[in-house]
């Protein structure tokens, strides 16, 4: 299982409500932990993912991705200065934890966008890829 996610469905509009954090680029609204699951011939998978403050060049993101025979951790670091509203240009993952190692892949660079309904949307620029995350 790679750092790249499985296609999901876009749950609405960027939101308008976000606003950049005092302390930092990115705006609050997207700060915190958010988790999805998905499920496929492969089985049920989890993802948890882990947004916290920082500048341009920060790792500010850290993913969890576990499945029935993987435990995966990924870090990226934020890729350019989001507007208040974002999306955020995530750059490309590494992995920080693989078990089995084979089971865990670098993913490629993404963006993070916060839809109307409250969700958090990571898309592929790449290749279209979306997966859509609940704040827990």
């Amino acid at each position: 299982m790679s750092g790249s996610v499985t296609p999901g469905p876009s749950t609405g509009e960027p939101s308008p409500t976000a606003s950049r954090a005092p302390d930092g680029p990115i705006p609050s609204d997207y700060l915190g932990t958010w988790s999805t699951a998905l499920d496929n011939d492969a089985g049920h998978h989890t993802r948890r993912l882990t947004l916290r403050q920082g500048e341009v060049g920060d790792t500010v993101l850290s993913l969890v991705a576990d499945g029935a025979d993987y435990h995966c951790v990924f870090q990226a670091k934020l890729a350019g200065e989001p507007t208040e509203q974002g999306p955020l240009a995530i750059g490309p993952s590494t992995v920080t934890v693989g078990e089995p190692a084979s089971s865990c892949t670098p993913g490629a660079a993404t963006r993070l966008t916060l839809l109307e309904d409250g969700s958090l949307e990571r898309l592929n620029p790449d290749t279209g890829e979306k997966l859509t995350y609940l704040k827990e």
